[in-house]
């Protein structure tokens, strides 16, 4: 029913723009159901299951590109809508070149949806988080209790429509679960945190996640400091991951014509370490970025941002390419249906050695193993590449895991550590969370700069 509702809103909006004297425009909707559930002891903390509906306009005049946006498929706000936007761009002093895409000759059709998803119950699902937190509790006594076992799960489409002709759409789905367990060791707590996704519920590992994440909370409960200086640095695949994502905006086109990446015209340069290549496959089956076009309607391809170390190619947009005087590599994104068009990769990765981490632990001898960072946004500066981040880890001694580790702040520049990464790790964290992305653990040539917090 709301697929029907927003065909019939486009067609009214279609019908408008024809009587304004062909009017440029894009629609651009997203529509879908949801469902999350969380427990706690056993017992329905919180759940919740809704529709949802957006619905961008995107208007051209004079030039100038204005947005508007609702919530609503009312047939009858459709002029209201074009005439708001309409009116938006004319307060736009933007001198970019603005563009209502034209579409492809063909798309590729990557899976991105499970039909047997939309059988799966609600019981059901209520049913994986409580078994979910059974396994995590039954892991081991130092485990008290949870902050809660979840899953979510979603059923969404997606469509851009314009007046050149483009008519796409695209359906996706993904199922979710994770439990944060609290372990104690006398006076001390901590938690751990584990999750299992993908596209149906046979592809959920509930027990390995449950029994992950109890290892965690319990392996830096009772967890120390260390003494400062410059150690031998591993930085484990989930670190790597949320530390790329942070940075992962000096890729884009964007940034570098505004002056925010210090990457502006490396292309074909070598920026890191021989064993490092960065790819976009947007086109990838079952990946949770994936998609056959961007937020423009230009239809998905793979890129190689950076092979052997050398780069490669930026992400563009149709704006951005334009300036550059190149071709759009279906990099654009919307935050939201509601958001401007901006770039972001759809799935980053970031491609595995052979080593694992028990062989990269030997190679670094003695060190650190990082293995998460905190304090991303506030301690990351995206302009100059620079970090400072509260960390936890495993100190290395003779090769082997020695001793948890926490408290501690670890500093660098994002740019000098894709230059210093001596060895790539076999071992891949997918996180389908947020920025969808993906990475082994990294071994660094040079000593990363530690100390104790508060020092």
């Amino acid at each position: 029913m709301l697929k029907n509702g927003i065909i019939a809103f486009a067609k009214e909006i279609d019908r408008i723009s024809a009587e304004k004297q062909g009017l440029e425009y894009e629609i651009y909707a997203t529509w879908g159901d949801s469902f999350q559930v969380k427990v706690i002891s056993g017992e329905i903390d919180n759940y919740s299951v809704h529709d949802f509906i957006g619905i961008s306009l995107r208007v051209k005049t004079d030039g100038k590109m204005g947005y508007a946006s609702t919530t609503s498929y009312d047939v009858g706000g459709a002029e209201e809508l074009i005439e708001k936007a309409i009116e938006n761009a004319r307060v736009i002093e933007s001198p970019d070149e603005q563009f209502i895409y034209h579409g492809d000759k063909e798309y590729p059709t990557p899976k991105t949806v499970d039909s047997s998803l939309a059988s799966v119950s609600a019981s059901e699902k209520i049913e994986l988080a409580k078994q979910m937190e059974k396994y995590a509790l039954e892991y081991d006594e130092k485990i008290i209790r949870t902050m809660g076992s979840y899953v979510i799960s979603q059923n969404s489409s997606r469509m851009i429509k314009n007046s050149s002709g483009l008519d796409v759409s695209e359906d996706f789905g993904f199922i979710a679960a994770y439990v944060i367990p609290i372990a104690k060791i006398g006076d001390d707590m901590n938690s751990g945190f584990a999750y299992t996704a993908g596209f149906n519920i046979d592809s959920l590992d509930i027990k390995s996640a449950a029994e992950e994440s109890a290892n965690e909370a319990i392996r830096f409960c009772g967890a120390g400091s260390c003494e400062g200086g410059s150690l031998k640095t591993i930085i484990e695949a989930r670190a790597v991951c949320d530390l790329l994502s942070t940075f992962s905006g000096i890729f884009s086109s964007e940034c570098t014509q505004k002056g925010l990446s210090l990457l502006v015209n490396k292309e074909g340069e070598k920026i890191a370490s021989e064993c490092v290549t960065i790819t976009d496959e947007p086109t990838a089956d079952f990946s949770f970025g994936s998609r056959g076009f961007d937020d423009e309607g230009v239809a998905s391809r793979k890129i190689t941002v950076i092979e052997n170390g050398v780069l490669k190619s930026l992400l563009y947009n149709l704006k951005t390419a334009n300036k550059a005087g190149c071709e759009s590599t279906a990099s654009a994104s919307k935050a939201s249906y509601s958001s401007a068009v901006a770039i972001s990769f759809s799935n980053f990765c970031l491609k595995a050695g052979t080593l694992t981490r028990d062989e990269l632990m030997e190679k670094a001898e003695n060190g650190i193993m990082l293995t998460s960072l905190e304090g991303l946004h506030a301690g990351a500066n995206a302009a100059t590449g620079d970090f400072s981040l509260s960390a936890q880890g495993i100190l290395i001694k003779n090769g082997k895991p020695d001793r948890a580790v926490t408290g501690i702040t670890v500093s660098g520049n994002v740019y000098d550590l894709l230059k210093n990464i001596e060895a790539v790790g076999c071992d891949v964290y997918a996180n389908p969370f947020g920025d969808v992305i993906s990475c082994p653990s990294i071994l660094l040539s040079e000593p990363m700069p530690i100390a104790a917090e508060g020092e």
